[in-house]
């Protein structure tokens, strides 16, 4: 059986490796709370209320997206006429 050679770090090895594995934590968990963000794509979190959430711009989910394209074909009407239907053909 072989094994490694015995190796003493000095002081500078020691603070370099700590500094070296500190990095790679931080790094870590920034990646790893970067891609908590998309999972506001996959589960709603105002429960369906798509007027007052935060995540509403960047939603993606089917009643956003109804919303979404209700309100661009109501963005040329005057307010108050948002619910009503255009019967003008």
């Amino acid at each position: 059986m072989r094994f490694l050679p015995e190796y003493h770090a000095d002081r500078r090895e020691f603070f370099r490796a700590a500094a070296r594995y500190s990095f790679l934590g931080v790094l870590a968990a920034f990646a790893a709370l970067s891609g908590r963000s998309v999972g506001l794509r996959t589960r709603c979190v105002s429960r369906g209320i798509c007027g007052g959430c935060r995540a509403f711009v960047d939603c993606e989910l089917p009643p956003a997206l109804t919303v979404k394209a209700a309100r661009a074909r109501t963005a040329g009407k005057p307010p108050g006429l948002e619910g009503r239907r255009d019967t003008r053909t």
